[in-house]
């Protein structure tokens, strides 16, 4: 979504469109890849480019006109699979196939460096949120930017990236400086398991990780090493995780029980009893603006809303995707929520004043 709110962008079968928050209608014309699917797209802070990651290139286009911006960033050898810009928009950042995380001047197109420490596919890519650093997962299955969402996307906060990768062959997690290129610490994880989900917490002090296990890691991210003893879900995988705005409280779902867990992160327990009622995994996680509701959405179909204080669900569910709900979006006054599935539609919904 566009860092105003007013637009969001959709990604199917390698065109993207642009559509109004407000009424839900189309926002000037498709804009088609270079060549090949699209696997990644990312607003600059300002919310005039779209940069575009297909296959071996990324495209800026002119968010307004939908015009191409200067020449596509080349250098990849292979495809592009998440793209997101910095803080400040003098950045993009790129990852892909190659195993490479690169770093670019939107502005003259031209590569400021290369970061390489990854031996496998890096699928993604996000900065803290003073741009200070970066962190990349690597793996060779899907990974997905943003709470949990399946599509490798890049958001206006971009603090959060979620994933599978079931292969193993570079399931690592990696911090990076951004100024000089240098890593910052060892590789966070180091084992050949799925990695699931990565979130910065919203002052970028601490790095939250979960992969195939029943473990949340909480990490420095200013010097990579462990924060503290890590969390334990209620069952299974931590499919995906997302810190509230505020930063008290980090959401968590758990792929055994279909369960959401929030947790206190001054006290690492549990701030509520565990969100029930989903009846499939829950891969999507998203708060609120102002932190007091929590979206899920889950494999499904469904939709819910829950009050981040009690716990409790906060009215009916919300139906309409045949199939798992894979992204979430919510916009800045909180009065819309954005839905993505797998069944190839996007929705949009009203919320309360709540």
């Amino acid at each position: 979504m566009r860092a105003d709110g007013k637009v969001f962008a959709t990604v199917s079968r390698g065109t993207v469109r642009q559509w109004s928050t407000a009424n839900g209608r189309r926002v000037g014309t498709p804009f088609a890849a270079r060549a090949g699917a699209v696997h990644s797209v990312g607003y600059s802070p300002n919310g005039k480019l779209l940069a575009v990651a297909g296959e071996r290139a990324v495209a800026l286009w002119d968010s307004a006109t939908g015009e191409q911006f200067g020449a596509p960033l080349v250098g990849h050898e292979g495809a592009v699979r998440s793209v997101a810009f910095g803080p400040t928009g003098k950045l993009v950042a790129t990852a892909g196939d190659d195993g490479t995380v690169r770093l670019w001047n939107p502005l003259t197109g031209r590569s400021v460096r290369t970061l390489m420490g990854h031996t496998g596919t890096v699928r993604s890519v996000v900065f803290s949120p003073d741009g200070k650093s970066l962190v990349t997962a690597g793996g060779d299955k899907s990974l997905a930017a943003d709470g949990g969402d399946k599509s490798v996307a890049a958001d206006s906060d971009q603090s959060t990236a979620a994933g599978s990768d079931k292969s193993g062959k570079d399931s690592t997690v990696r911090l990076w400086e951004t100024s000089t290129g240098r890593p910052i610490g060892t590789a966070l994880t180091a084992r050949t398991a799925p990695i699931y989900a990565i979130s910065f917490s919203p002052d970028g002090s601490l790095l939250a990780t979960s992969d195939a296990s029943d473990v949340i890691r909480l990490w420095d991210a200013t010097t990579g090493e462990p924060a503290g003893k890590p969390l334990t879900s209620s069952s299974g995988p931590v499919l995906a995780l997302t810190f509230s705005p505020g930063g008290d409280l980090l959401a968590t779902s758990s792929g055994g029980d279909n369960t959401v867990q929030l947790w206190d992160t001054e006290t690492r327990r549990p701030a509520t009893e565990p969100l029930t009622g989903h009846t499939g995994p829950v891969r999507a996680l998203r708060f609120s603006p102002s932190g007091d509701l929590l979206a899920t959405g889950s494999d499904d179909g469904t939709v819910r809303l829950w009050d981040t204080e009690t716990g409790g669900l906060e009215g009916k569910p919300l139906i309409g995707h045949k199939g798992p709900v894979w992204a979430l979006r919510i916009t800045l006054d909180g009065k819309r929520l954005i839905t993505a599935g797998d069944d190839n539609k996007a929705r949009l919904w009203r919320l309360s004043n709540k």
